[in-house]
């Protein structure tokens, strides 16, 4: 599997934006996590946090908007995603599309695991590129500057504490991203994913 942290410190900028343009689509790793990874990471190997979540909204953004774009055009791709989801929660989110559109592509693009899906179901309804754009964009800067946030204000806290032992602080980050995703994972498959 491959290591955000890796990337990061190796490609830094350049790292960033590729994790959460092709490798974070490809890997079970929440991007709640890998934001937080990124949050951490960044202050831990002296990168401008700003210009890290520039980088991974970039990359989100463009992959939102092609998977948009995609669902629109009715690719096999896209369509086959879509029967991956729960038929009544596809349901539930098109009756809403139809009746607030806004608001629900807004929290759609904040919901873990529905966030990979929100651009798909949208392509679909009869929303405009302008409208998912904007909307869509406003929803995923805000989903990267709380997560990064969180990674960030991990990293202070840990430095408080822990100033003398990095091991440790490292090895508890670990530990709390892991049950953070297993938790996501779960719940995720729980609520959006068909039974076979």
């Amino acid at each position: 599997m491959p290591d955000i942290s890796s990337y990061i410190v190796h490609l830094s900028y350049l790292g960033i934006f590729l994790w959460f343009l092709i490798i974070e689509q490809l890997t079970p790793i929440p991007e709640e996590v890998s934001l937080m990874s990124v949050g951490y990471i960044s202050i831990h190997a002296n990168l401008n946090p700003l210009l890290s979540g520039i980088a991974a909204l970039i990359g989100l953004l463009i992959t939102d908007n092609v998977l948009f774009y995609l669902s629109a055009k009715g690719s096999k791709f896209s369509q086959k995603l879509l029967g991956k989801i729960n038929h009544q929660l596809l349901e539930k989110i098109k009756r809403n599309l139809k009746k607030r559109s806004g608001i629900t592509i807004f929290v759609g693009a904040l919901l873990p695991k529905l966030r990979f899906f929100n651009p798909i179901i949208i392509g679909t309804m009869n929303i405009t590129f302008k409208q998912f754009f904007l909307i869509n964009g406003a929803a995923t800067l805000l989903y990267v500057s709380v997560y990064m946030s969180i990674g960030i204000f991990f990293h202070q806290q840990l430095n408080i504490v822990l100033k003398e032992l990095k091991l440790v602080q490292h090895a508890i980050f670990i530990f709390v991203m892991v049950l953070i995703a297993t938790y996501i994972i779960m719940k995720a498959k729980k609520i959006f994913f068909k039974k076979y």
